[in-house]
């Protein structure tokens, strides 16, 4: 790859590997809207600088993970409360929901309010993201 010089790994996802799940909501990391999976850990691609990632590193955005049974369950809950949402958040959360469960973390309410308060939803607020990744149907 030749990202250019301090380019952003949610810039290099998106400009050069057309990775469109992972959005620039914001430009500080407060949306969580360019989560990502990098090594397991859940990151904000827009503060990661891409030279920081090594280059073995497995980088999985919400396309690698949408056919996962927790990220389709969240997104699907999301999506059925209200779906003329924007979506700008759809893949961050379905990112989230994976991390939740593949870190024992799935369905603990506590654990969920500590990774919404890394995310937002602009077009209702918390909440739906909240009741998505609590989905169990």
């Amino acid at each position: 790859m030749r990202a250019a010089s301090g380019a952003t790994l949610l810039a290099v996802l998106r400009a050069e590997l057309g990775v469109r799940s992972a959005s620039h909501g914001c430009d500080d990391g407060s949306c969580g809207a360019c989560r990502v999976l990098v090594d397991g850990a859940l990151v904000k691609a827009c503060l990661v600088p891409f030279a920081e990632v090594a280059d073995d590193a497995l980088v999985e955005a919400y396309e690698d993970l949408a056919e996962s049974e927790h990220a389709a369950r969240a997104v699907r809950a999301f999506d059925h409360e209200r779906p003329t949402r924007c979506k700008l958040c759809v893949g961050a959360l379905g990112v989230t929901a994976e991390w939740l469960a593949r870190t024992g973390r799935a369905g603990r309410p506590a654990a969920i309010e500590d990774v919404l308060a890394g995310a937002r939803c602009a077009c209702t607020g918390n909440g739906s993201l909240r009741r998505a990744l609590l989905s169990r149907g």
